[in-house]
């Protein structure tokens, strides 16, 4: 790594002007002094704060380092394992972490310590590891700590801070595990990344997949009652604030009543086998801690209630050499516009499934069509369970 580094930082300073090299390098060379004896000085604290838990000292100390030598992995480490300790909210920070690949500096570091020559090597490539030693004791107070989360009964680690924790005590291999049964493979240059998509799906789009019931809100005599309702939508990536779905949604109309309908100049009575909606909802996320989500949506689909209503038209068609007949069905229907207001929840149950409930409130004007004569009325609640793979 520090070879790439070199070779990197070599051909930055060669696409310089030759009288700004010597300056440019003299600062660099400056800035990595300042930040090493900064460092150096901030350990000292940086240790005894971690074996007393004296965490209001730990940000000022956090700071220091990084307005000198900027966000690194170190700096970071420290964040998420004093907000796991205190039991804060650390879906953000966790996710920053591995976003960043922070993940690999560290196991990397890991790596690194238990080489019999690994002083030599931090001599070597010292701003490779925040200039921090190896074997460092805040890197045994780093592990300790994180072994005593994973262990203490009085801490409820989600799937992604146990995940970090193992990492944090150095349990490499369990870290990169992934629900597939996938394992860490030898060191060097086919070393996998595990980001936190490996384990939420979050990255990838989905497929989400509806089941419940749909129930009439209002009116005493309802034509359309409690019906089963079922959908499968596509779905946008769970990493975005803004959540996206288009696809197919089907209420099956059992035991509705019979509602007369125009066709042409005729009356006909008839009766909804089931009404389908072509759409999407568009979500916010209020909530995420990749294990949990909650997010409230709104929705349009173009909804077609079936009639049962048909009519066959036959005719000819001449190619100049022969005539054929043709035939043709059209099929009529109720047509309308369905808008939904609606409260999803869903928990992350492996890869990139996750299981969901959905609430929701729906306003279907039928009516709008003209060649429904019944009035039926347009508000209606309903409650899904939903899968997204």
């Amino acid at each position: 790594m520090a070879k790439i580094l070199t070779f990197l930082l070599f051909i930055q300073f060669a696409s310089l002007p030759i009288d700004g090299y010597g300056k440019e390098q003299h600062n660099i060379s400056i800035k990595w002094q300042d930040c090493e004896q900064i460092t150096k000085v901030a350990l000292e604290q940086l240790v005894d704060i971690f074996r007393k838990n004296d965490f209001e000292r730990l940000e000022p100390v956090l700071n220091t380092i990084q307005s000198t030598c900027g966000e690194n992995e170190f700096t970071q480490r420290l964040r998420i394992l004093r907000a796991l300790i205190e039991k804060k909210t650390t879906g953000d920070i966790i996710a920053n972490y591995l976003s960043k690949d922070y993940q690999e500096v560290l196991v990397m570091r890991w790596d690194y310590s238990v080489e019999e020559k690994h002083a030599e090597i931090y001599r070597e490539n010292r701003s490779d590891f925040d200039f921090v030693p190896l074997r460092h004791a805040i890197d045994s107070l780093t592990k300790t700590k994180a072994l005593a989360l994973l262990n203490s009964p009085s801490y409820n680690l989600t799937e992604q801070e146990e995940k970090i924790a193992l990492l944090f005590a150095d349990h490499i291999d369990e870290f990169y595990q992934v629900h597939d049964g996938a394992t860490r493979q030898p060191s060097g240059n086919n070393t996998p990344k595990p980001t936190s998509d490996k384990y939420y799906g979050k990255n990838r789009h989905g497929v989400s997949v509806y089941a419940g019931a749909e129930f009439p809100l209002t009116g005493s005599a309802p034509v359309f009652t409690t019906s089963p309702a079922v959908g499968v939508l596509f779905s946008s990536r769970l990493s975005n604030p803004f959540l996206f779905e288009a696809g197919l949604k089907v209420r099956i109309n059992s035991n509705d009543r019979e509602v007369e309908y125009r066709l042409y100049d005729e009356i006909e009575v008839i009766r909804s086998m089931a009404s389908l909606g072509i759409g999407g909802t568009v979500g916010y996320k209020v909530f995420d801690n990749d294990k949990f989500i909650i997010a409230p949506k709104v929705g349009l689909f173009w909804e077609m209630a079936t009639t049962g209503l048909s009519e066959v038209n036959e005719g000819y068609y001449d190619d100049g050499y022969d005539y054929y007949e043709t035939r043709s069905v059209r099929h009529f229907y109720i047509n309308t516009m369905r808008s939904s207001l609606a409260l999803s929840a869903m928990r992350h149950l492996s890869g990139k499934t996750y299981i969901g409930l959905e609430a929701a409130y729906h306003y279907v004007p039928y009516n709008w069509d003209s060649n429904l004569l019944t009035s039926v009325q347009p508000n209606y609640g309903s409650l899904q369970l939903f899968f997204r793979f």
